[in-house]
Order: structure tokens, then C-alpha cells, then sequence
């Protein structure tokens, strides 16, 4: 597949910078600073403009805190002109370029994908295998510590296989080099240059190991086969796979009899969500949370309306 090209141009264009202020301004839940974002958008925009066409932009600073559901995480965050920028290059350089080269199983943070359709995809498995085989097995993986563990170097070489632009694979490696392992969660770069990095694991897994029924979302992913062995051998090869990547497998990742119980993006093999006990000891752990002054209270009550909904309206003490 050629690599692409002139695609620094693009983030110049000023119909390409107004829709990524305007979607950096939906997504800020600070209202108040919305209000003042959009006062001054024309400033806000010729400025960034300016720093892209000089060829001066240097990735400012993050502002790093943690979450504790669904685990917990460090996440990134950075001020509006990083955050333009961050979108500017994941819609008109990263895109472009590493979108096409995805198989369609590679399930997050794409357009018309995310946790639905890959939940969809997994049920849909299921159905075939059991119509196909009747009795299966499904080997669970899930990398540990993703995206701490990414290692720069190697996506820089991943991504000048795909991009040849100097002046697009600069700035995309200068937001790679502002964090100083992996990459942050909560950048929109990171989530595409994510999905990108294991690209090369789905392609081996579907061409070499000839998994027909598989599907990944991020660092978790599921491969269906009717042979056990033929499954141990391929948790095996990817074990082996990942070494290349600087990655490994964690603890959680096994092989499950079609009969047997597991989660995948939170669902159970049938669709339905995990069990009422699964979710009584996740409310109890947000109780914590709010006791100990680490979520506030709408996070909490959020977190109890959510999990009520979710066990058809049976709220659990």
C-alpha cells in the first residue's frame, strides 16, 4: 500500500481548524470555559494557524490525574490549543493514512464502531461457531499495562511505512516524544496511534494463524476456534509476537469453553451485562471512593442511576 503524502497541508486549512475547535469546545464539560473559548475563537484560531504554518508548534503541558472506574487509570489532559492541534492531526494526517490499513475487526474508537459493534461482532461469532461446530473455544487476551508499554520507537517505524511526509511524520512524532513512556490515555492521538500499533498483530493473527472469527477492541481481544490446541499453540505464537512489540500478555488472558461464563467489553457471551453480584461489589467500591473524597458525590449518585438502569431497575444496597 503506498504511503501518503502531503498531508501537512491539510492542517492549514481554515474549515479543518474551525471543526476541531468546535469539537474540542463539545466535548469540555467547563461551560463556563466554553463560553470564554468561543468569545475569543477567532484569536484562538488565527494563533493556531500561525504556529502550524511557522512550523513552531511545540506540545504543551499535560495536566495529569486519575480515575478509578472502570480501573484505575492516569489520565492526560491538555489546554484548548494542544487539544485543537491533538484533533487537527488525528483527523487529517492519522486518519487518512492508518484507517485504510485496519481490518474491519478492529473495533475502538473508529467511526460506526466502539463497544456496540463489537459487542455485536462477538455475539455474532458465537452464534456461527455454535451453529458450525457446536461445542468451541474462545481465547481471551488482554495486554498488560497497554498503553504505558508502547514503545516509541517502534511506532515511528510503524508509521513511516505508512506516512512519507517529513513534515506530517514531525509533528506526529513530537506529540509521540511529549510523553516520556507509552503514550497518555485521554489524547486523541494516543487512541488512534493505539489501535494502529497492534495493526500488525490483527493482520498475523488473521493471515498467519488463519483465525476467521476474531475480534479486537484495544488491548482485549477474543479468537474463536473449535480446537483447544490449536488455540494453546496460538496464545503461544502471540505470546511470541508481542515480545517483538515490547508488549506482554496479562495474567487474565486464558482459554474459555463455549459453555463457560467471562466478560468481554463488559458483556457476557448472551449480550447481557455481568452479574448482580459483580455489580453490588463495583457500587461498593464507588461508595469507597466517594467516603474517601476521591470521586464527589454527582460521580457517585451518576454511577448508582447507571448501574440501576443497567439491572433493570433493581438498585443494589
Amino acid at each position: 500500500m503506498k504511503r501518503k503524502n502531503n498531508l501537512y497541508e491539510n492542517l492549514l486549512k481554515m474549515e479543518n481548524i474551525n471543526q476541531a475547535f468546535n469539537e474540542v469546545c463539545l466535548h469540555t464539560k467547563n461551560k463556563r470555559k466554553v463560553r470564554n473559548y468561543k468569545e475569543y475563537k477567532c484569536v484562538y484560531i488565527s494563533r493556531i494557524f500561525n504556529i502550524l504554518n511557522e512550523r513552531r508548534y511545540e506540545v504543551g503541558e499535560y495536566h495529569i490525574f486519575k480515575i478509578y472506574e472502570p480501573k484505575e487509570r492516569i489520565i492526560v489532559s491538555q489546554g484548548l490549543q494542544d487539544k485543537v492541534i491533538n484533533h487537527l492531526i488525528s483527523r487529517q494526517i492519522l486518519y487518512p493514512s492508518l484507517i485504510p490499513c485496519l481490518i474491519n475487526e478492529n473495533v475502538a474508537s473508529l467511526p460506526n464502531k466502539g463497544t456496540k459493534y463489537g459487542i455485536y461482532l462477538s455475539q455474532k461469532f458465537h452464534r456461527k461457531c455454535k451453529i458450525k461446530y457446536g461445542e468451541y473455544y474462545i481465547l481471551k487476551c488482554d495486554i498488560s499495562k497497554f498503553f504505558a508499554s508502547i514503545d516509541h520507537k517502534i511506532l515511528k517505524q510503524k508509521l513511516m511505512r505508512r506516512i512519507k511526509e517529513k513534515e506530517a511524520l514531525d509533528i506526529v512524532f513530537k506529540v509521540i516524544d511529549s510523553q516520556n513512556n507509552g503514550l497518555g490515555i485521554g489524547n486523541m492521538t494516543s487512541q488512534i496511534l493505539a489501535i494502529f500499533y497492534l495493526n500488525d498483530m490483527d493482520h498475523f493473527i488473521k493471515e498467519e494463524l488463519k483465525i476467521k472469527y476474531y475480534v479486537r477492541y484495544q488491548d482485549d481481544f477474543l479468537l474463536f476456534h473449535e480446537s483447544k490446541e490449536y488455540l494453546k499453540y496460538c496464545f503461544k505464537e502471540i505470546e511470541k509476537f508481542l515480545e517483538k512489540e515490547k508488549l506482554k500478555l496479562n495474567r487474565k488472558s486464558r482459554i474459555y469453553k463455549n459453555s463457560n461464563q467471562f466478560l468481554f467489553l463488559g458483556r457476557r457471551a448472551n449480550g447481557k451485562y455481568g452479574k448482580y453480584r459483580e455489580v453490588g461489589r463495583k457500587l461498593k467500591k464507588r461508595k469507597f471512593l466517594y467516603e474517601t473524597e476521591k470521586i464527589d458525590l454527582l460521580g457517585y449518585i451518576s454511577s448508582r442511576a447507571c448501574y440501576k438502569n443497567l439491572t433493570n431497575n433493581k438498585l443494589i444496597s
